[in-house]
């Protein structure tokens, strides 16, 4: 899964598989998470957020089945 950078105070990098619906983040502090599960309209509004840390812990973080890498 290809990561991309992007602009957070929280998260560093993230990347989406739409088959698996596997979302994959970097965060600022170095760890790697990966949520399985998460629809393609969840990542699209993730991307869109104003905020993607926001957006990550009130619709993403505990929604989502985790797995730390």
């Amino acid at each position: 899964m290809d990561m991309k950078t992007i602009v957070s105070s929280m998260i560093t990098a993230e990347g989406y598989d739409e088959a698996s619906k596997t979302l994959k983040v970097q965060f600022s502090g170095g760890a790697t998470y990966e949520y399985a599960g998460v629809p393609a309209t969840e990542y699209q509004a993730f991307l869109a957020a104003p905020s993607a840390g926001k957006h990550f812990s009130a619709n993403i973080k505990g929604k989502y089945t985790a797995k730390k890498l």
